[in-house]
Formats: structure tokens, sequence, C-alpha cells
């Protein structure tokens, strides 16, 4: 049983986007109902507690608008 403070082990790898105000932010695991998490870019989503991830529908609202798949090689 996870702590609601440690990380969720990562089943599949990051990816990054970018929301509406120009922020950018990496996938970071799944709530219990199956939303999307978000952690900021540069955070470390290994050892990130849950408690400061963010869902999905809460970070569009924030933001303005839609995220954004970032392509990370032509970023670089």
């Amino acid at each position: 049983m996870n702590n609601p403070t440690d990380p969720l082990p990562e089943a599949e790898a990051s990816s990054l986007v970018q929301a509406a105000d120009g922020s950018r932010w990496r996938t970071a695991g799944h709530t219990k109902t199956g939303e999307q998490l978000y952690v900021l870019d540069g955070v470390d989503v290994d050892t990130c507690p849950m408690w400061v991830r963010e869902r999905e529908a809460l970070l569009v609202e924030l933001t303005g608008g839609p995220l954004t798949t970032v392509d990370e090689e032509a970023a670089a």
C-alpha cells in the first residue's frame, strides 16, 4: 500500500507537455481513477510526492487552456 506522500512507481517514461501559459510539465503517473498527473519540468518524477503532483483537469483550468505535447528532440 502506498502512503499518499510516497511517489508512485512509474511504469512508463514521462513525456513533456506545454500548458497554455507557456509552462512545461512532465507526466507523473495517474490518480486512482486514471486521471493523468503532472509535475513541473525539472522536478524528479521518481522522488516527487503524490501531493505535489497536479491533476490534468485542474492544470488545464489554472493555465487557461489545453496541454500540448512537446517534441523533446526538437526542443533540445
